[in-house]
């Protein structure tokens, strides 16, 4: 199916990937933020319509790709491990409550 997807550069820093910078560049890359595409007809048969009739479109943000840019992260997998030693790593505790003013790490 066609898909569309904006990319940001970043770069490395002493270890640590830093928004900015050319992807192509010797130590830069590129990381996928948004991406969207066409939902492929087995979706939408599983989902009990005919794909003849209707179509869909999927698209999303990756909150996750821009904490990894925010703490200098170069794996995505460490976000769903539950480690507590990486929580603590980055100032987080297990038991962290978001708050609308003070975000997530708000210690309350």
């Amino acid at each position: 199916e066609p898909s569309v997807e904006v990319d940001v550069g970043w770069r490395d820093v002493n270890g640590r990937r830093v928004l900015g910078g050319d992807g192509d560049a010797p130590g830069h890359g590129w990381m996928e933020l948004l991406g969207s595409g066409m939902v492929n007809r087995r979706v939408i048969e599983f989902a009990g319509l005919d794909p003849d009739k209707w179509q869909g479109f999927a698209f999303g943000v990756g909150v996750d790709r821009l904490a990894m840019l925010k703490y200098g992260m170069d794996d995505l997998r460490a976000f769903f491990d539950g480690d507590n030693r990486w929580l603590s790593h980055y100032g987080f505790s297990a038991f962290d409550q978001p708050t609308l003013s003070a975000g997530v790490g708000a210690r309350a």
